[in-house]
């Protein structure tokens, strides 16, 4: 199953709309916050989609309160974790969210923030931040119940 991810639109929904029609073969899409005023008129254009989201820290608690710091899925074998990444620390470093992901057994850990692209396996676990779809910047995950192989896409409009 290909499943896409996306963090950090900030304001960019044409752009959030314009790569869910391009990765159409697409079922699942994580976002991972700052833009969930995006992601609405994303899924109000995307309704078969399934759509799994988090607040980030510049997404107004008081506005999104039906969404959390961090959600949990079970997808063809895998356990994902997902966060924006503020209530973790990410900028710090990766060793608050590999913990959590360790706490719930996850073997996949997606987060944002940072705006930078990246992939990297610790302890069994593959951690991974899309970049900022702000930047034309998102991640594209392969998932067999073996295997989990990250693809960096750019899109230029």
């Amino acid at each position: 199953m290909r499943v896409l991810v996306l963090s950090d639109s900030h304001g960019h929904s044409r752009r959030m709309c314009r790569v869910l029609e391009q990765e159409a073969d697409c079922p699942v899409v994580f976002f991972l916050g700052d833009g969930l005023s995006d992601l609405e008129k994303a899924k109000e254009a995307f309704p078969a989609r399934k759509f799994v989201a988090v607040r980030g820290n510049c997404d107004p608690a008081g506005e999104y309160t039906s969404y959390d710091d961090f959600a949990y899925q079970f997808i063809e074998g895998h356990t994902i974790v997902a966060t924006h990444g503020h209530r973790a620390a990410v900028r710090y470093g990766l060793h608050d969210l590999l913990e959590k992901a360790k706490g719930v057994r996850a073997d996949l850990a997606l987060y944002g923030h940072t705006h930078r692209p990246s992939q990297e396996t610790r302890d069994g676990v593959l951690l991974v931040n899309p970049g900022a779809l702000c930047d034309g910047a998102y991640a594209i995950l392969t998932l067999t119940k073996q295997t989990a192989d990250v693809t960096f896409r750019h899109c230029a409009f």
